[in-house]
C-alpha cells in the first residue's frame, strides 16, 4: 500500500513538472484514483516542501520549476548568505556571465521558503551589501565564454584563433577545454592545445574567434587545476619558477594589506611604528608590480633589485606622460 502511494506521488510530480497544467479530474484519471485521493496527495506534497501552484486562469495545477528538492530545512543564515551573494553579483560585477543564473536561482530558492522565513531573509538582506571588484567584459569575450563553457561541459574540441604575444600575430589551435577559470578580474580557459600537445592557458580577451567542433575529447582523470596552476598572479604565464619578493607597507595601509590574502605564499611581518613587510613567492613581477603601484607612496619594494628597477621604470614612464603630455584643458 505504501509502495503504491509512493509510486503514485512520483507519477503526480512528473505530470506536474511536464509543463502542462492539469485540473484535479485529469490528475485523477492519469493516476487512476478519485479526485479526493488527488487532493490528499497534493496536500502531502505541500507538507513535504514541494510547493504545487494552482493557476486560476487555466484552472489547474503545476510545479513552478523542474525541481523536487525541498528547501524548508535551510537555516536563516544559509539563505541570507545565498541571497546577498547572488543579488550583489548583479549589481557590482557588470557582465559576469553567471550572474543572471545565480540571481534567478536565489529567487527560486527564496520563493520556495515558508512565508515567515522568506520575509525575515528579505528584510535582513536590505541591510547587507557586498561589493565585488568591477568587471565589464567585452561582447566578444562574452560570446567566446558561452562557446567554451558549452564545449567544456559537453567535452567537445574547439578551434580558437587568438592574438599572439609580442609578435601580435593571429594564431590558431584546436583546444580540448578542461576548465574555465576566473582570476584577477579576467576569464581564462585551460586545456590541451594541438600546438605542442600540452596543457595551456588562454585569456578569453585574446580569443578572436571560436568554433565548437564535432570531435569529442576525454578529460584525463589525473588533471587537477590546483596542481597545474601553482598559486599565481598570472594564470596565463604558466611559469614553474617563482621569485621571492619583499614589499614594505606604511602603517596607513598595513591593516588593509594584512587582512587580505593576496597570494597563498604570502607572509606578513610586523615592523616598528605599525608598518609591515610583505613577503611572497610570485611567478610574475609584471602583475604584482601593478598591485604594488596601486598603493602609491605607501609601498616600497625592497627586493629583488629587478623588481625595484621595474617599479622605477614604470614610475619614470608615468612621469614622462605627465611632463611631456598635452596640457590639461579647463
Amino acid at each position: 500500500m505504501v509502495a503504491g502511494r509512493i509510486h503514485r506521488l512520483l507519477k503526480l510530480i512528473a505530470l506536474l513538472q511536464s509543463g502542462r497544467v492539469y485540473n484535479s479530474a485529469q490528475l485523477a484519471s492519469e493516476c487512476e484514483v478519485s479526485r479526493r485521493t488527488v487532493f490528499r496527495d497534493l496536500r502531502t506534497l505541500q507538507e513535504s516542501g514541494i510547493y504545487v501552484l494552482y493557476d486560476e486562469e487555466k484552472q489547474g495545477y503545476t510545479l513552478p520549476w523542474r525541481t523536487i528538492v525541498p528547501f524548508k530545512d535551510l537555516t536563516f543564515e544559509e539563505v541570507l548568505a545565498l541571497l546577498v551573494l547572488c543579488q550583489d553579483l548583479d549589481k557590482a560585477i557588470v557582465g559576469l556571465p553567471v550572474h543572471r543564473f545565480a540571481r534567478s536561482a536565489s529567487t527560486k530558492v527564496l520563493n520556495s521558503l515558508p512565508d515567515s522565513l522568506r520575509e525575515n531573509v528579505i528584510d535582513a538582506a536590505q541591510s547587507i551589501s557586498i561589493w565585488f571588484p568591477p568587471f565589464n567584459p567585452t561582447m566578444r569575450s562574452g560570446i567566446h565564454y558561452k562557446n567554451l563553457l558549452k564545449a567544456t561541459i559537453e567535452k567537445k574540441n574547439v578551434r580558437i584563433h587568438y592574438a599572439g604575444g609580442k609578435e601580435k600575430k593571429t594564431l590558431s589551435t584546436m583546444l580540448s577545454p578542461y576548465h574555465i577559470l576566473y582570476s584577477n578580474h579576467e576569464w581564462f580557459v585551460v586545456g590541451r592545445s594541438s600546438l605542442d600537445r600540452g596543457i595551456k592557458v588562454f585569456p578569453l580577451l585574446k580569443i578572436l574567434k571560436s568554433e565548437i567542433l564535432e570531435e569529442s575529447f576525454k578529460k584525463p582523470s589525473r588533471f587537477n587545476l590546483d596542481r597545474y596552476l601553482t598559486p599565481s598572479w598570472d594564470p596565463a604565464r604558466q611559469s614553474r619558477k617563482t621569485i621571492p619578493v619583499k614589499i614594505r607597507f606604511k602603517s596607513s595601509v598595513a591593516e588593509t594589506v594584512s587582512q587580505m590574502c593576496w597570494d597563498q605564499s604570502q607572509e606578513i611581518k610586523k615592523l616598528k611604528g605599525g608598518s609591515i613587510e610583505f613577503r611572497a613567492e610570485v611567478d610574475s613581477l609584471e602583475r604584482i608590480s601593478d598591485w604594488a603601484l596601486s598603493f602609491g607612496d605607501q609601498a616600497e619594494v625592497l627586493s629583488p633589485r629587478s623588481f625595484r628597477d621595474l617599479i622605477k621604470q614604470k614610475i619614470s614612464s608615468m612621469m614622462q606622460v605627465y611632463t611631456n603630455g598635452a596640457r590639461p584643458t579647463s
